[in-house]
């Protein structure tokens, strides 16, 4: 079985394709099919799972950051109906930025940094449920898409969202470690596929899902930083490299068996060891502050000996000059 998602196959294909170009153009036009078919049977697969599913509230921001190093060109927001597209932003570096008349009032684009272009809407209604996808056109990688759903609280139910009242395993680790999340299932279920997830109060990330074929397709966000393996038959494992404190959260993951037993885990990771962002900017400023308080402290210390140093030799001098302007004793 083929390891990994569809663009490894692809990817392979193409250098492939390239290398027999020179050797036979029937050979290079065979490749060429096997890449068109290899498009044909993956992209109902990984285009149309979701990346993120968010509960609707008045004021949310669909969160959208280009997780890769590149030069970005250009990046869109789209709206997706059925089987049309309806455009709402284009961004087209470094300021060009157009959005649709429908939308001006009612959106904006986060522009904290060139990577980070979240959609933040203002005074959302039931209308704004539906599935929005994020694009960024970037060199080298091309094109990078993440798939968005907004639905109803009412209408959540099919999805799992946090719930306080939980039970779930623990792991606590530090930054700049990888970490192993188990997921263990029963031996007697013949588990057909397995999803992972992280879960927050209004919002499920997609992390990854292994299939019965052995296909394992990755969400936009974590592609590149987990690993998933479902080879074994008691569990499947998520391995999470070079973690950092956004990682810190809940995980979920989901076993689904093909004689209709289904199991589920729970996984609290707990990142130590970072100082909070707040605490790292009053340690600035502390710092800022103390070193100019020192400098002012030295240079008033160096100015007051100065002056004191002058106004003693100035007095010296004064002395020196009434003493030899007076008149001789005479005995």
């Amino acid at each position: 079985m083929w390891p990994g998602n569809s663009r490894n196959l692809q990817d392979f294909l193409t250098h492939v394709a390239i290398a027999l170009l020179e050797m036979d153009c029937l050979a290079f036009l065979t490749v060429a099919v096997l890449l068109s078919c290899t498009s044909c049977i993956f992209v109902p697969l990984e285009g149309k799972h979701v990346d993120s599913t968010m509960k609707l509230a008045r004021d949310m921001t669909l969160e959208c950051v280009y997780p890769k190093i590149g030069r970005i060109i250009q990046m869109s927001w789209r709206k997706e109906n059925n089987s049309s597209k309806e455009k709402i932003a284009v961004f087209r570096l470094p300021y060009d930025l157009s959005i649709a008349n429908g939308y001006k009032t009612r959106v904006r684009i986060s522009n904290n940094t060139t990577n980070n272009k979240s959609l933040i809407f203002n005074n959302a209604d039931e209308e704004d449920t539906g599935f929005y996808l994020c694009s960024f056109h970037a060199f080298p990688h091309g094109i990078w898409e993440k798939r968005i759903q907004v639905v109803q609280s009412d209408d959540s139910k099919s999805q799992v969202f946090l719930d306080p009242d939980v039970t779930a395993d623990s792991q606590v680790t530090k930054p700049r470690r990888n970490v192993t999340i188990m997921c263990w299932h029963d031996s007697d279920i013949t588990v057909n596929q397995v999803i992972w997830e992280r879960v927050q109060v209004d919002r499920v990330d997609f992390i990854g899902q292994c299939l019965e074929s052995g296909l394992q397709v990755y969400g936009s966000d974590y592609e590149g930083h987990v690993q998933i393996d479902c080879a074994t038959e008691e569990y499947s494992t998520l391995v999470l490299w070079n973690v950092s404190a956004s990682d810190a959260g809940l995980y979920h993951c989901s076993c689904f068996g093909a004689n209709g037993k289904n199991e589920s885990g729970w996984t609290k990771l707990t990142i130590t060891g970072n100082v909070p962002l707040i605490s790292m900017q009053h340690i600035v400023f502390i710092a800022g502050a103390s070193a100019i308080l020192i400098i002012i402290t030295l240079a008033s210390v160096v100015a007051i000996a100065y002056h004191k140093r002058k106004k003693n030799k100035n007095k010296r001098i004064n002395m020196m000059k009434i003493f030899y302007a007076q008149d001789p004793i005479v005995l």
